[in-house]
């Protein structure tokens, strides 16, 4: 079916604000501080075959594989007979979800009796049961990081709203009330998708509608398409590294392998020679692995504006091993899937660095920091779960300093403002929070700074939990720029610091001080040619000292010259 450019743009347009005002109901009717604050959370509109059409500018690591879930719950559910009121609900990772923790759910659009598409919204859930409340930094097999949900096909007035699946999954949460609340606040956005999307059907018809869907698809392949066919054809392999398995302190990194092969208009992303999974959870599941590399890819293309959708996917071939940390057997805990996933984009990049010299920027902090205090009274009181997702910085480019204090580009996710974590968690308060200094790499272009926060204890009984990266080895910088500052985290009691890593629960005494520092990002170009006027500026606000002035710039001896 042919349209004008002005109608199929019309509808086009239609979708993506639906999945962004899904995004925006969402955040606003959310309980917990993770999802309303922090906005750990993401929303789609998928046709009737489940392929993503349109998604709201979220967490990628959420959105890029959202339709290998759907997939994955086609494969074990009846859906030819589903019908107005059922949706469909999952978290397990071995079943198309990322961690136990992101809920997903699918709900049905019907319009004149005809199934015309799928909401989906998925949202971090601030306790799933388990080992421990928040996360349990010593699982070693999934079913100790809470309750795994396969894809299950429910009637919402049955078995929701007081019904026996509401009431059994409740039942395995420490916070019921607010994961109830989250739990709702996703059914509100995908009802306001269904809203908006039959609104559309309405006034351009059932067929036309069905119809722009797949053209939207085709339109975005073929500006994917046009966007890699402009690359260097060619095969180069990249490597990065986490710190380490998470299961032996101090022990070796591990690596990730990347072999990128372009040909034409398409792209063949093979891991083959990554690690083996680890017996700790910081292994990635397939849906999450597939978004790395997907993301990956987009960033580094000329054409920034290519509408996200599984058009964006079909030029792209993603190879992952079996069994290895990009995609472990079935049982293996992933709760910190985020650090491999993010060492996977590392990985791509420095392939591409090979294929594009000047193009792909340094390394970024890259990593998810999931801070925990979690207060859980020894006389049965309510636990509460304050959850911190910290940015640091990310990597410069040529052309420009990088930002700071952000969110990995695969998640996105905002910081929780000090006054929002004060009036929810009476347990804790924020002595001091800013930008770390000179934790940026030095650079033509200077990478961006990560964050500390410090924090005071003013309750007994409260739980550190804290997984991460960038522990031991620094984020790098790119064509002769330095390497940035690592993360840390130290408990400070009676005089004492304890210094702990960056997988670790430690329990915490009332009067206690907790800072964690997050990395900042590499540096570009070599510092001595950076702009002598950048360098004075950053020198008078304070971003780096008159020493780091003087051995990584030069900066001296160009301050005389000015003055001549």
């Amino acid at each position: 079916m042919s349209f004008d450019p002005t109608t199929l743009t019309i509808i086009a347009r239609g979708l993506q604000s639906a999945a962004e005002e899904m995004a925006t109901n969402l955040i606003r009717s959310a309980f917990s501080a993770v999802v309303r604050e922090a906005r750990d959370c993401s929303t789609a509109l998928l046709d009737a075959k489940g392929r993503v059409v349109a998604q709201a500018e979220m967490i990628p690591l959420q959105t890029a594989a959202l339709s290998g879930a759907f997939s994955a719950a086609e494969k074990v559910l009846a859906l030819s007979s589903i019908r107005p009121g059922q949706f469909i609900i999952l978290n397990d990772p071995y079943h198309g979800g990322q961690h136990l923790n992101d809920i997903i759910i699918f709900s049905p659009i019907f319009h004149e009796g005809r199934l015309l598409a799928y909401a989906g919204s998925t949202a971090h859930h601030l306790d799933i049961g388990g080992g421990s409340a928040g996360v349990n930094t010593a699982a070693r097999e999934l079913i100790q990081e809470g309750i795994v949900i396969p894809p299950l096909l429910l009637d919402y007035e049955r078995d929701w709203l007081g019904g026996n699946y509401e009431r059994f999954f409740f039942a395995n949460i420490r916070t019921p009330d607010v994961g109830r609340g989250d739990m709702d606040a996703q059914f509100a956005a995908n009802f306001l998708g269904a809203q908006r999307m039959v609104a559309l059907a309405e006034r351009y018809g059932t067929r036309e509608l069905l119809a722009a869907m797949d053209e939207v698809l085709d339109y975005s392949e073929r500006r994917m398409r046009a966007a890699i066919g402009a690359l260097p054809d060619g095969r180069w392999e990249g490597s990065a590294l986490t710190d380490g398995d998470g299961v032996i302190p101090g022990g070796p990194p591990v690596e990730i392998r990347a072999a990128v092969e372009i040909a034409g208009e398409h792209i063949t992303v093979d891991f083959t020679g990554s690690a083996p999974q680890v017996g700790s959870m910081f292994n990635s599941p397939w849906a999450s692995s597939v978004a790395a590399a997907v993301t990956a890819v987009r960033s580094i293309l000329a054409d920034t504006e290519i509408p996200a959708n599984d058009g964006c996917n079909r030029p792209l071939k993603i190879i992952l091993p079996e069994g290895s940390i990009l995609n472990p057997n079935p049982g293996a805990p992933v709760r910190a899937r985020a650090t491999a996933s993010c060492r996977a984009l590392d990985a791509v990049h420095d392939a591409l660095g090979k294929a594009m010299p000047g193009r792909i920027p340094a390394q970024g902090n890259n990593a998810t920091t999931g801070f925990f205090l979690t207060h859980a009274p020894k006389d049965g009181g309510k636990v509460r779960i304050h959850l911190d997702v910290l940015g640091g910085g990310w990597g410069a480019a040529r052309g420009y300093d990088a930002i700071n204090a952000t969110d990995h580009v695969l998640s996105s996710c905002r910081l929780t403002p000090t006054e929002s974590i004060e009036q929810i968690y009476d347990h804790v308060r924020m002595d001091a929070f800013g930008l770390c200094l000179g934790s940026g790499g030095a650079g033509m272009n200077t990478g961006g700074m990560g964050i500390f926060r410090r924090y005071r204890i003013i309750a007994d009984d409260v739980i550190l939990s804290l997984y991460s990266d960038r522990f031991r080895l620094s984020p790098l910088g790119r064509e002769g720029g330095r390497d940035a500052q690592r993360s840390s985290l130290v408990v400070r009691r009676d005089g004492e610091t304890i210094t702990l890593d960056a997988n670790s629960t430690f329990p915490l005494r009332k009067g206690d001080e907790v800072e964690i520092r997050v990395a900042g990002g590499g540096g570009w170009g070599d510092p001595r040619e950076r702009d002598r006027v950048l360098v004075q500026r950053d020198l008078e606000d304070g971003i780096i000292t008159e020493d780091e002035a003087r051995d990584f710039y030069g900066f001296p001896v160009l301050q005389e010259e000015m003055t001549q």
